[in-house]
């Protein structure tokens, strides 16, 4: 038995409404059964194709993870330096970490700065390994020679090594450069416009602006302007 529709709105939308039903219906079989499966690490949340890796200081042990909350903090004396890791890395012997869920660990020997690629501390500027590289210890520099004096890196360098190392890699560009301080180890650029007299403090900080009005009553003001702040006050 055929039902006839005879233009009737409401049979029209029953027919619609199953249609699109059919439609979407055979789509969203076909789409979950395209669904690729979500690897440890990384979760899918549902109605989404895009995996999505867990946090720094987290992991992800279980693999077809739906939620964010599949990801695990990271134990203490542990650490997870990237997203989408599905376990924590051990911190090396000489670092540790007491609080869970951290992306890092924490170097125990000083002017030593760990390293999340290697898991290793090593030494920071300044410092130099001793002890077969188990410690650091601080650089010991000789004096300088021949008219040369000392970066704030360590490094002896004469007139002219002073003058490419600012050019190059200190001023903004090579005629900005004019000079160094061989006492602080310092090139010396020029300022930009208003700040050579106080070092960019007063480029910063408005203006003070103090003005005396006599009114028509023949009273008179005291203005002064801060900024966007005004004040006055009348002089008897």
């Amino acid at each position: 038995m055929v039902r006839r529709c005879d233009k009737s709105f409401r049979c029209v939308w029953w027919l619609s409404a199953l249609v699109l039903t059919l439609v979407h219906g055979n789509n969203l079989s076909q789409q979950v059964q395209e669904r690729p499966p979500c690897q440890t690490g990384f979760y899918c949340p549902l109605g989404s194709f895009t995996p999505l890796p867990c946090p720094k200081g987290t992991y992800g042990p279980a693999a077809d993870a739906v939620s964010i909350e599949s990801c695990l903090k990271c134990p203490p004396q542990h650490y997870s330096p990237r997203p989408g890791l599905s376990a924590c890395l051990p911190c090396s012997p000489v670092a540790q970490q007491p609080l869970s869920g951290q992306d890092t660990c924490i170097c125990m020997g000083e002017g030593q700065t760990f390293q999340t690629s290697d898991g290793l501390c090593h030494c920071t500027i300044g410092y130099q390994p001793a002890n077969n590289g188990d410690v650091c210890a601080q650089k010991q520099y000789d004096v300088c020679s021949d008219g040369k004096t000392r970066s704030q890196y360590g490094n002896c360098m004469d007139r002219y090594q002073w003058s490419l190392h600012c050019m190059q890699q200190v001023c903004q560009s090579a005629e900005d450069y004019r000079g160094y301080d061989g006492e602080l180890g310092l090139c010396v650029c020029k300022e930009p416009p208003g700040r050579a007299l106080c070092g960019g403090l007063c480029s910063r900080r408005p203006a003070t602006e103090v003005e005396l009005l006599c009114r028509t009553n023949g009273e008179m003001e005291l203005v002064w302007s801060y900024g966007h702040q005004v004040r006055n006050r009348s002089i008897e």
